[in-house]
């Protein structure tokens, strides 16, 4: 793999860091825009423009230890079956080494071997997986693929996953419906968190903020990159209107990994980055994002080995 390294600071093995990143260029099952099999190296090398000090967090991000695995490239004419289960195979062998795998696509399908991989289970009871996105992904079956990108938290929820939504705002009919009878799925849609904040208006913001502090047990993490609006991230896969502006989306973020203190975070993933021809802006965004999620998250960074004493 010829990338940079990440943020381009020097990396370290895997069993020495502090954040373990798995670039998985995949796009099996896209159903619009193409080219997130591309996004991981426009990731890691738009990475290398990211500033080291976070300025709003006042984070060193060279203060963490950063590996990246190889990435898990598709074979020819491999199904999207085996596929997803080299990367849970690959999910599994690095969270061996006790840190959250952070996994970088590619399509969000991969989402599901990357829970299962930090569950350690097929069983996901107990588990609580918050998702950042435009669309529900909750169709039962997509172009004839249960394991399309689109049916990927129908699956999760199948396992006895429970979902958080946050910034949906395009489904099918059979998804509502499947939302709206299901216990396992709570919604935040973009629309009606733009409408609470208006002045005088119920703040639907603070009931999801105060959710958000208060989810207890193992906590996955999955972001896809359409959840922004699309003048932060116009190639995505599957482009949206009236997404979550960048300000709102870290002060979600904020109230999960920072005043959040109760949960366990066991993995989380950022998938549906498109590169884009002469512009940047998508993989610069998703690279930000992912080091924002770091710098949040200081659950990734070990604590510092205590010095010897000297007589």
């Amino acid at each position: 793999m010829s990338w940079p390294p990440f943020l381009d600071l020097p990396p370290v093995a895997a069993g020495e860091a502090d954040v373990l990143l798995l670039p998985l260029p995949y796009e099996g099952s896209v159903s619009y825009g193409q080219g997130t099999a591309r996004g991981p190296e426009a990731i890691w090398r738009a990475s290398t423009e990211v500033e080291l000090w976070d300025e709003q967090l006042g984070v060193d991000l060279d203060a963490f230890r950063w590996h990246t695995a190889p990435a898990v490239f598709p074979t020819t004419d491999e199904t999207a079956t085996d596929y997803l289960a080299r990367v849970r195979e690959m999910a599994v062998a690095l969270s061996s080494h006790g840190r959250p795998v952070i996994g970088v696509g590619g399509e969000h399908s991969l989402t599901m071997p990357l829970v299962e991989a930090a569950a350690g289970s097929d069983d996901l009871t107990g588990i609580t997986v918050v998702q950042f996105d435009a669309h529900a992904d909750l169709r039962d079956r997509y172009d004839e693929s249960p394991h399309s990108h689109a049916c990927v938290m129908r699956r999760l929820i199948e396992r006895s996953a429970d979902v958080l939504a946050v910034g949906i705002r395009s489904m099918a009919r059979d998804e509502a419906e499947f939302m709206r009878t299901s216990d396992r799925i709570r919604t935040f849609p973009a629309r009606l968190l733009a409408e609470a904040a208006r002045p005088g208006s119920d703040s639907l913001e603070e009931e999801l903020l105060s959710t958000l502090r208060q989810l207890r047990g193992d906590l996955y993490l999955t972001i896809d990159i359409d959840v922004l609006e699309v003048h932060l991230c116009p190639a995505t896969g599957t482009p949206q209107p009236g997404g979550l502006g960048w300000w709102q989306t870290l002060r979600y973020l904020h109230a999960l990994l920072v005043e959040n203190r109760q949960c366990r975070l066991i993995g989380c993933d950022l998938v549906e980055t498109v590169p884009q021809p002469h512009t940047q802006v998508n993989e610069f965004t998703a690279a930000l994002l992912l080091a924002k999620v770091v710098a949040l998250g200081t659950r990734f960074k070990s604590p510092e080995k205590p010095t010897k004493s000297q007589h």
